[in-house]
C-alpha cells in the first residue's frame, strides 16, 4: 500500500524515474557484459557503454531528422503537383480556404489549435529534457556504482538495520521484475519493427532503414509512440504515393498495433511475469487508466511484485517423488 501511495504521489516524476531505471538497468547489464568479456576496468567499461549509447542515439536521429525535414519542405511542391494532376481539386481547395478565412468560429478554433500545438511542443521539449536527465543520472549511478553499494551497505550495519534490510530487498525485487518487463518490451519493439519494415517493403515505401530505426525508438514510448510515428509515415506516404498509400499505411499501422495490443503484448508479458494472459490484459487496461500511458509499463511489474511479496507461487514446482524402500 505504501508503494502505491508513493507511486501515485510521485506521478509528476514518474517519467523521469522510469527512464532513469530503464537506462540504469540496460547500462548496468551492458557494463557487466563488457567487464566479463573484455576484462576492462569499471570506469572504462562505463565510458565505453555510454559513448556507444550516445553514438547510437545521435546516429539514429541524424538519419531520421534530415529526410523528414526534406520531405516536409517538399510538401508544398507536392501539393502543387497534385493539384495539376487533379485540376478538380483546385476549385474545392479554393472554396475551402475562402470559407475558412471568412468563418469566425473556424478562426477562433484555429487560434485554440495553435495554442494547443504550442503546449504540446513545450511538452515535447520537456520530454526530451526528461530523457537527457535520466540518461545523465543513469551514467552517474553506474559510474559510481561501487561507491553507492558501500553507502547502502552502511545502512545494513546501522541501528535500524531491521527496517532497511527488508526495504532494500523489496526494492531490488521490484527492479528485477521491472527489468524483466523492460527486456520484454524491447523484444516487442523488435518484433513490431520487423513487421512494420516488412509491411513498408511490400508497400514499396522508400528509406526502409531510416523508417525502421524511427519505428523502433518511438515504439519504446507506450501508446503515444504509435501516434507520433504515424505523422512522418503519413507525410512520406502522401509525398511518394498519394492518398491511396496513406490509407494503406494507416491500415498497416492499425493492424500491427492491434496485433501488439491484443496478442503480442499480453502474451509476452504473461510469459515474462508468469501471469495469466487474461490477468495481464486486465492489468494493462486498469493501470493505463490509473497512471496514463506509463501504466502500460508499470502496471504488470507492480502486480507481479505484490504477488511475489505475498508469496503467491505462479510456477508449478515439480512434485518430489519419494522412492519406496526396496523390499527385502
Amino acid at each position: 500500500m505504501l508503494l502505491i501511495i508513493i507511486v501515485w504521489q510521485a506521478h509528476a516524476f514518474l517519467s523521469l524515474a522510469l527512464f532513469t531505471i530503464i537506462f540504469i538497468y540496460l547500462g548496468n547489464a551492458a557494463i557487466m557484459g563488457i567487464e566479463h568479456r573484455l576484462h576492462l576496468h569499471h570506469l572504462w567499461a562505463t565510458l565505453l557503454v555510454y559513448l556507444l549509447f550516445l553514438g547510437i542515439l545521435v546516429a539514429a536521429f541524424g538519419q531520421i531528422i534530415p529526410p523528414l525535414v526534406s520531405e516536409a519542405s517538399n510538401l508544398p511542391h507536392t501539393l502543387d503537383t497534385l493539384v495539376q494532376t487533379y485540376p478538380q481539386l483546385e476549385t474545392s481547395l479554393t472554396k475551402l480556404v475562402k470559407n475558412l478565412t471568412q468563418n469566425a468560429t473556424v478562426i477562433s478554433n484555429g487560434k485554440a489549435m495553435l495554442s494547443s500545438g504550442m503546449v504540446k511542443l513545450s511538452r515535447f521539449s520537456s520530454g526530451v529534457e526528461t530523457i537527457l536527465l535520466a540518461f545523465f543520472f543513469s551514467f552517474i549511478f553506474n559510474l559510481t556504482k561501487h561507491q553507492l553499494q558501500r553507502f547502502v551497505h552502511a545502512f545494513t550495519k546501522s541501528r535500524f538495520a531491521g527496517l532497511f534490510v527488508p526495504m532494500g530487498q523489496l526494492i531490488l525485487k521490484f527492479v528485477h521484475i521491472f527489468g524483466t518487463v523492460i527486456e520484454t518490451q524491447l523484444v516487442i519493439c523488435t518484433i513490431n519493427t520487423i513487421l512494420m519494415v516488412l509491411g513498408l517493403w511490400i508497400l514499396k515505401m522508400p528509406s526502409l532503414l531510416i523508417l525502421g530505426i524511427m519505428v523502433f525508438f518511438l515504439g519504446l514510448i507506450p501508446v503515444a509512440g504509435v501516434l507520433i510515428s504515424m505523422i512522418p509515415l503519413i507525410i512520406i506516404a502522401f509525398v511518394t504515393g498519394g492518398v491511396i498509400r496513406v490509407i494503406e499505411i494507416i491500415v498497416l499501422v492499425v493492424l500491427i498495433h492491434m496485433f501488439e495490443s491484443y496478442f503480442l503484448h499480453p502474451r509476452l508479458m504473461a510469459n515474462a511475469t508468469n501471469l495469466p494472459i487474461f490477468v495481464t490484459f486486465i492489468t494493462l487496461i486498469v493501470s493505463e487508466r490509473l497512471f496514463g500511458a506509463w501504466g502500460l509499463i508499470v502496471g504488470v511489474p507492480l502486480v507481479a511484485f505484490f504477488l511475489d511479496v505475498f508469496d503467491v507461487q505462479l510456477k508449478n514446482k515439480p512434485a518430489v517423488v519419494k522412492e519406496k524402500p526396496a523390499s527385502k
